[in-house]
């Protein structure tokens, strides 16, 4: 598909949906990392959702390089302690990184589009405030999200000054708002957006913001992606080559959305860590 083409898909049917809430409900198919400090309040309280954030520490000595977290939920649920967040964190503290999760307003809790960004943004900023509380390295600091994570993952990072991040990963991403059509898509965007014009959308997609976003950028998407094609990071990782911006792309085989929340896709979720740690680098 080229560069200036659009996937147009609907959302998947209700029971692709559920299949997935019933992944992420699942008991944890590993061993989860008790948090070294949990329920820290990152920022003013407000309507909605309250800014808290857990912390998980290696076990050796800092300086740590750290990521931050941001999960998923198609912008309407998730949290911080979802399993695809205690994975991700487990996984990184065993390799030598300190890693965050935090909860941040969605749809009909507290915030739109702009709130989510704002979170993120604030959530970032706590977190390199506190370089000698979690004994962190400063100048290696990620920022990584899953689904409508990877989305606000993308957007807070092209409003930061370069210095404030190291490194972005991005994971089964919505990057071009327009690109999906339906009912609920359509509900979703006028929400996010107040807007019923799809250039609006466009606009406002992570696509469309790329050339702001200076840093290293990782994108990792399933091919058996049904909920969010995967040309979403097809077309982010041609752009950002059009544009001359670092970027790599890792795609996983067969791989569905949501790889990380079920021991039937562990293959897929080995890949994608293997994949994200040579990416940030040496501990």
């Amino acid at each position: 598909m080229g560069e200036h083409e659009h996937e147009h898909a609907e959302l998947p049917p209700s029971g692709g949906l559920l299949d997935g809430l019933r992944g992420l409900l699942s008991p944890p198919h590993f061993e989860p990392r008790v948090p070294a400090a949990a329920g820290l309040l990152f920022g003013p309280r407000h309507r909605g959702i309250a800014p808290l954030a857990d912390v998980y520490l290696p076990d050796r000595p800092g300086p740590h390089p750290s990521v931050v977290l941001v999960h998923g939920g198609g912008f309407m649920i998730g949290s911080r302690s979802m399993k695809p967040m205690r994975f991700l964190a487990t996984r990184l503290a065993e390799a030598g990184f300190a890693a965050m999760t935090f909860d941040y307003r969605m749809m009909f809790r507290g915030g739109r589009l702009g709130e989510s960004v704002t979170d993120v943004e604030t959530a970032l900023r706590w977190w390199r405030e506190q370089v000698a509380r979690f004994e962190l390295d400063p100048a290696r600091v990620a920022l990584m999200g899953l689904s409508a994570g990877a989305s606000l993952t993308m957007l807070t990072a092209a409003q930061l000054p370069p210095a404030a991040l190291d490194r972005v990963v991005g994971v089964f991403g919505v990057y071009d708002f327009s690109a999906l059509q339906g009912r609920r898509a359509g509900l979703m965007r006028r929400w996010l957006f107040q807007s019923d014009d799809p250039e609006t959308w466009r606009q406002r997609s992570p696509l469309a913001v790329t050339a702001q976003v200076p840093h290293r950028v990782l994108l990792i998407h399933g091919t058996g992606d049904v909920m969010v094609p995967v040309e979403h990071s097809r077309r982010l990782a041609a752009r950002r080559r059009q544009l001359g911006l670092p970027v790599e792309d890792v795609y996983v085989a067969g791989a569905p959305h949501g790889f990380f929340n079920t021991a039937r896709h562990q293959a897929a979720a080995d890949q994608a860590v293997a994949a994200t740690l040579r990416f940030l680098g040496p501990r």
